[in-house]
């Protein structure tokens, strides 16, 4: 089902909080002339629309004037709120049980109009996971801005209640098809703020003996409202210019509490407690002190370490962090990366090389391998640390983690995810290693279909060997070589790799950067192997034999939407064997191919397109 104007959250976009918005403010005014005030209003004035010209004139009133408007705004927001929330929640709760009845059928469609018109009215598309129910949008956009204004007019317990209606009740109800009005249809809304005046207001009416209780509860019921993160306690702080009430007793009793409570939440609670309270040394303490049950804590301490630029300390105490953690806990890698971030800023070579074989060993992953070559100086040390990845990598993949615990995407940041490790990424540490027999090994166990899946390693080998078989290096490969290696590249860093109709040989797309990192470095590495004849005669052979393999399996299945990619295959071992100076066994290999399926017309039409001809066979 399709959605209507979507909330959309972006973790990484830019936003400024409340209360830090107002003191930049006040800054600003102070800062400024009357005259530069007057210059910056009329500016303001000159691109405010038309129909906003009398709201904009309201709001330049004196103070007395502005008290008395905002007294009347007060008046109109307060009055029967919670009754009008009450209300649209029966109308709300009334849409749910017509389910099918209003299916836009003739019929139907006059009560359903007479219905709607009380909201606005309107046809609804029922593709749409609304349905019926778009016609709620803006009155509870409404709702929520009369409970914004409640909230900054000072009536707390008028505003908890009122957002506590509108997040539990009115935001939760659906039919049975699943529909109803939920937090990402409400784009008016910024409802991480609307979150966060509900629990400060929920704060401010609690009595001092009850507020850590009540808040963790709210806090852990208000997890579930918004998909995007956990509420904190620095957004009660941020959401209003006034100091949060008795915060610093608050803190003391807030932290016991958590020091007692379970979950990921609860401990993300606390770590964020210990900062407010007592700053990096209170960091470090919790980190030392509890850092083997609260891995996250090293995190937190070594990002305010790097925030007050001591790497020294970073380096030391992340090196003592990753001799006290076990040796195979996926946060490791998040360790190792602020050890990364310290000894490469202080030029410390042997502790970056160590940190960056720490991130990898915890997660092993291509990126992750890629900083481990770059890491290591060239030559025989470089050779060395690949063969005891691909050590590594092996052992991992003979006792790969549970997929239930490796894929968990509606896990915040992966940080204490089991990394699942594609066959290709072993395939790459055995080339960069020079071990080209153990990486043909590895993709002969594969299948000839499937080479669209990273974790089936031949569709990288085969065309890396064809690759070193032309001769050339990546940056002069013939068309159809090229297309396959860079495609191959591409599905082994986890690219969407699509071949493209007008131009499949250059495909018009935006590289992911680790595709970008495995070209440089192959253009790089590639070179310097040295197949010797017995190989070249081996592995020619062995890649001939799988393209046969393939094509048969995919023309032969009827697999029409590959067949350019057989195509391709074949016109590429064609290449190869014409660079190798065997032209008569290039034609003959791939009319042998051709001659196979001469009633499938598609595979005939697209092996003369990968072959450059216009010929169409009869």
């Amino acid at each position: 089902m399709r959605r209507r104007n979507p909330q959309t959250f972006d973790p990484n976009a830019e936003r400024m909080s409340l209360k830090a918005f107002w003191e930049a403010l006040e800054k600003r005014l102070a800062a400024s002339s009357a005259d530069e005030l007057r210059v910056i209003l009329r500016g303001m004035a000159q691109v405010t629309p038309p129909a906003q010209r009398l709201a904009f004139l309201e709001q330049l009133q004196p103070a007395k004037g502005a008290a008395a408007s905002r007294k009347k705004k007060l008046r109109h927001a307060s009055q029967d709120l919670l009754d009008d929330i009450d209300d649209l929640i029966q109308d709300i709760q009334a849409a749910a049980g017509q389910g099918d009845d209003w299916d836009q059928d003739d019929e139907d469609q006059d009560e359903y109009d007479e219905w709607a018109s009380d909201y606005g009215g309107g046809y609804y598309d029922d593709e749409d996971s609304l349905g019926p129910h778009h016609v709620f949008v803006e009155p509870l956009t409404a709702l929520f801005e009369r409970a914004q204004a409640v909230f900054d007019h000072g009536n707390l317990a008028l505003a908890r209640d009122a957002y506590q209606k509108l997040f539990v009740e009115a935001l939760q109800v659906e039919d049975e098809y699943g529909r109803g009005v939920r937090p990402e249809d409400l784009a008016g809304v910024e409802l991480g703020e609307s979150r966060a005046r509900y629990l400060r207001a929920l704060y401010e009416t609690a009595t001092p003996k009850s507020r850590p209780r009540r808040l963790f509860e709210q806090m852990q019921q208000t997890r579930g409202w918004l998909a995007e993160r956990r509420a904190t306690l620095s957004d009660l702080i941020e959401i209003s210019p006034a100091p949060l009430p008795d915060q610093a007793p608050f803190l003391a009793a807030w932290i016991a509490v958590l020091r007692k409570a379970k979950g990921a939440d609860a401990d993300a609670w606390l770590r964020e407690a210990v900062r407010l309270a007592h700053g990096t040394a209170g960091l470090a303490e919790l980190a030392q002190a509890e850092g083997k049950r609260r891995p996250r804590a090293y995190l937190d301490w070594f990002t305010a370490l790097e925030a007050e630029g001591q790497l020294q300390t970073v380096l030391t105490e992340a090196q003592t962090a990753l001799k006290t953690l076990p040796a195979k806990l996926p946060i490791r890698a998040a360790i190792a990366d602020h050890l990364c971030v310290a000894a490469e800023q202080l030029g410390d070579g042997e502790a970056l090389r160590a940190a960056r074989w720490e991130a990898f060993a915890a997660k092993p992953a291509l990126a992750r391998l890629l900083d481990l070559w770059d890491a290591t100086p060239e030559g025989t040390a470089r050779t060395r640390v690949m063969r005891r990845a691909a050590q590594h990598l092996t052992a991992y993949l003979a006792h790969p983690p549970r997929s239930d615990l490796a894929f968990q995407p509606w896990v915040e940041d992966q940080l204490e995810t089991p990394a699942w490790v594609d066959k290709s990424v072993l395939s790459h540490a055995h080339v960069l290693a020079g071990d080209l027999v153990s990486a043909h090994e590895l993709g002969s166990k594969q299948k000839v279909l499937g080479w669209s899946d990273s974790d089936n390693s031949q569709g990288l080998v085969v065309p890396l060997f064809l690759v070193l078989l032309s001769g050339k290096p990546p940056n002069a490969l013939p068309s159809n070589l090229k297309s396959l290696w860079r495609a191959a590249l591409a599905i082994s860093a986890g690219a969407d790799f699509e071949w493209e109709v007008d131009d499949w040989a250059e495909p018009d797309r935006a590289e992911p950067a680790l595709q970008k990192r495995l070209e440089r470095l192959y253009a790089e590495h590639l070179p310097r192997l040295v197949l010797s004849p017995a190989q070249q005669t081996n592995f020619l052979n062995w890649c001939l034999a799988v393209t046969r393999q393939r094509v048969k399996a995919i023309v032969g299945d009827l697999h029409r939407q590959s067949y350019g990619k057989a195509a391709r295959l074949t016109a590429a071992c064609g290449e190869v064997l014409r660079l190798r100076g065997e032209a008569e066994a290039a034609r003959v290999f791939v009319d042998e191919l051709r001659e196979q399926f001469p009633r499938h017309r598609a595979f005939q039409a697209e092996l003369d397109t990968a072959m450059g001809s216009n010929r169409r066979r009869r």
